[in-house]
């Protein structure tokens, strides 16, 4: 066996879209080949969604275009939460000639005070935020509903006794969602979830840098993760990938940790061949991104077999800066992710990077170290030293 537990594949559905028509000559045209997967109670999901955190850096028309144009290829589903709740009215007109046809998911306990997104469990808060998300996407009802990012297990306590996980069983009920779900990156509170008996679909960071360990010199799956996936088979759980990518580490041969990059076909057909998964939600931030993730669907076996992980060596991703703004809001208004991004980037030898760096509002020369960030970090990163880091390195 060249890669330990991962002899298995999702027993879940996959069938070819009907073709729609496409109003863009100019694009490539996926839509015959797009692939589908059941959910419980018979919906079915495209296997490649939209995940929107850094949308903002298009502009509204852009915005437009890319919803409609995935639409219009056959997918179906679309994450969205985002950093910034700037973008929430372009993609609430993109979704509207189409609401039938471009499921959402929208999160529970996301809120977007002056615009950046945070997490709350404040009942009243949780409330407000989720009616905001309705009200700025302009719809009144989201298909999926999921309990936003939930990583200790304190933290699942207080969305247990704090009334959220009622309120979202009561949005179930009255129909204002369809299917409920929570986000999480923890094995062990994605497991309690589950034994509730009340989730349809959960979204979980999903790759081979998270699922693989060293063992007697090879690399196996880890057994938790793996359990993990076959619990959600079993109860019909589904499972929608974030953090494919690794955020874009396994895109590089540099930031790699089996010291050789990835491709986009590689890791999407990865998370689609561990049980329960139904689909993935790479980020996209422009049409660019957009077609290279829908590559996947006319990409050969061959350019899709990740087998060669096997034998390269591996290095563990905690402690490492994936750039998923959950360590946000920072009170001095410091786009935490974008230091850490640029100075990736700058170390690795972009040239753009330092000057991206010095446009940013506030950089690492405004961090005060007050540390409000490190706890909500689901990665364990240091992340005042790399503040440190990056003062250093950019001098100024």
């Amino acid at each position: 066996m060249l890669l330990g537990g991962c002899n298995f594949k999702s027993p879940s559905s996959t069938v070819p879209s009907d073709k729609p028509s496409t109003n863009d000559q100019n694009a490539p045209d996926f839509s015959s080949t797009v692939e589908y997967r059941t959910l419980r109670a018979g919906v079915k999901l495209s296997t490649i969604g939209l995940g929107v955190s850094s949308m903002h850096e298009s502009s509204a028309a852009q915005i437009e275009r890319m919803i409609a144009y995935a639409s219009e290829q056959g997918i179906n589903h679309i994450d969205t939460v985002m950093s910034n709740f700037g973008p929430a009215q372009a993609m609430g007109r993109a979704l509207k000639g189409r609401r039938d046809k471009m499921m959402t998911m929208m999160h529970i306990g996301a809120i977007y005070p002056r615009q950046v997104c945070t997490r709350t469990r404040d009942l009243k808060e949780v409330q407000q935020g989720f009616e905001q998300q309705l009200q700025g996407f302009d719809t009144d009802y989201s298909d999926i509903g999921l309990i936003h990012y939930v990583d200790q297990a304190d933290d699942f306590e207080r969305v247990i006794s704090g009334g959220t996980l009622n309120y979202a069983q009561k949005l179930k009920q009255n129909g204002t969602i369809r299917y409920l779900g929570f986000s999480s990156h923890s094995v062990d509170i994605s497991r309690r979830f589950l034994e509730t008996g009340l989730i349809d679909i959960f979204m979980f960071s999903l790759n081979p840098a998270y699922d693989f360990v060293p063992v007697d010199g090879k690399l196996k799956l880890s057994e938790e993760r793996r359990l993990l996936y076959q619990e959600a088979e079993k109860r019909g759980a589904g499972i929608t990938v974030m953090k494919v990518y690794g955020g874009g580490r396994l895109l590089n041969n540099s930031s790699s940790p089996f010291g050789r990059a990835m491709s986009v076909p590689q890791c999407i057909q990865y998370a689609l061949d561990r049980p329960a998964v139904v689909s993935c939600l790479p980020g996209v931030r422009n049409m660019d991104d957009l077609t290279s993730v829908l590559t996947y669907y006319k990409s050969s076996p061959a350019e899709r077999d990740y087998a060669f992980i096997a034998g390269t060596p591996h290095q563990d991703m905690k402690g490492v800066c994936i750039y998923c703004n959950h360590c946000q809001p920072c009170p001095y208004g410091i786009d935490i992710a974008a230091v850490n991004k640029y100075l990736d980037l700058a170390q690795a030898g972009d040239e753009l990077a330092k000057d991206h760096y010095f446009k940013l509002r506030r950089t690492a020369r405004d961090c005060t170290y007050c540390g409000q960030c490190v706890p909500r970090c689901p990665f364990q990163v240091d992340i005042l030293e790399r503040m440190r880091t990056a003062n250093t390195f950019f001098g100024r």
